[in-house]
């Protein structure tokens, strides 16, 4: 018999490690829970901004902006050590590190009073996020399914460039009319895995991605139709989007889809608001739509999985804000979610494969400025 007194650290060396024989340790260590459902995470960045304005033109504004961003994510994944019997938990760590300078530029030309020209060109970029990054198995959060992150994730570079016409028929009057284009270098998309039993999902880097579109934008008081009308307005914006994804020669070989639209994105989006506004009170109500997307990239494992597509609902929500004061500034909000209460569709090969609905919701809230 031995009384096992020492401190933990101790008590380890002496019986636990692989110096001891495995055959004649007094106990072994050995955990109720896979170490892989838990990770430490840490950001270290530094971002340094430069920005220069000039106005070459009395109707001509320039801006340049220049940032440095030195960024560091580390994922400490906890894992059982390979090297030994001992049982010991080990923590092994994942790095994604910037060094990089992300510069910016933007044109704006006053045309008329009424009228302005805006083009923009950037460089910007997206890192993943750290369950994404991580090695660990965790549960979906609204199906029967699991996610499993990928630690080889790289951060994705987005290359910009932006034309905008804007007429403005009063200060809070507009329309607008946008192009754009996007160039995405190892951009992260949502996949599925080979699995024999659950639904297994995870995340790549696909080799690039092209994204090109426009987008409408406006607002306007409704005083046009009658001056009693003068606090009510209609706003809203649609947009096309048409992407391109290129695969990898590894890529093509494993997932179904060689050519195929971004994973996530909508080719039509629209939303439509009628408010009423004043200094008191606001409410608005808002319409969402979102066309058909592709929810999850399909793969080739024995059998072909196609992609999963989402036909997203359509959106309707009412929000009252009330504007009062006794003593201090208080504001009353109220918002009924999803008046509609459609359904979303997901489908894979032509066959839907889930419906559900999100429910309605209704939240209120004051808060006060002091």
């Amino acid at each position: 018999d031995r009384d096992l007194v020492q401190d933990i650290d101790t008590i380890y060396s002496a019986f636990v490690l692989p110096g001891y024989p495995y055959e004649y340790r007094p106990f072994l260590v050995d955990t109720r829970f896979s170490p892989a459902d838990y990770y430490d995470g840490y950001i270290d960045e530094t971002s340094p901004y430069l920005s220069w304005m000039s106005k070459p033109l009395e109707d001509l504004e320039v801006v340049l902006g220049l940032r440095y961003v030195n960024l560091d994510q580390t994922i400490y994944q906890y894992k059982k050590d390979s090297t030994n019997n001992s049982g010991l938990i080990v923590k092994e760590p994942s790095t994604l590190a910037i060094d990089d300078v992300f510069p910016s530029l933007s044109i704006k030309y006053k045309h008329s009073e009424k009228q302005y020209i805006d083009l923009a060109v950037s460089k910007t970029y997206i890192m993943p996020d750290m369950r994404e990054f991580t090695a660990g198995l965790y549960a979906h959060p609204s199906e029967v399914a699991n996610i499993v992150g990928n630690p080889d994730l790289v951060y994705s570079l987005i290359y910009n460039l932006d034309f905008q016409y804007s007429y403005f028929y009063s200060d809070d009057e507009n329309v607008k009319l946008g192009l754009f284009y996007k160039y995405m270098d190892k951009p992260i998309e949502d996949v599925q895995l080979p699995s024999s039993s659950l639904p297994l999902y995870s995340f790549i880097n696909s080799e690039s991605a092209t994204l090109y579109g426009f987008e409408i934008d406006g607002r306007k008081k409704l005083d046009f139709i009658d001056s009693s009308l003068a606090e009510y307005y209609i706003s809203g914006n649609f947009s096309y989007n048409f992407s391109e994804v290129t695969l990898t020669e590894e890529q093509k070989e494993t997932y179904t889809s060689d050519t195929r639209e971004l994973q996530g994105l909508s080719p039509y989006v629209f939303n439509l608001t009628l408010g009423y506004e004043n200094e008191h009170r606001s409410a608005t109500l808002n319409f969402n739509y979102m066309s058909e997307r592709i929810r999850k990239v399909g793969v080739v494992y024995q059998f072909e999985y196609p992609d999963q597509y989402e036909i997203p609902p359509m959106l309707l929500d009412f929000v009252w804000i009330e504007k009062f004061n006794y003593g201090y500034d208080f504001e009353f909000k109220t918002k009924i979610g999803n008046i509609l209460d459609e359904e979303t569709e997901w489908s894979e090969g032509g066959y839907p494969t889930r419906l559900y609905k999100d429910g309605r919701t209704l939240s209120m809230g004051l808060s006060a400025k002091f």
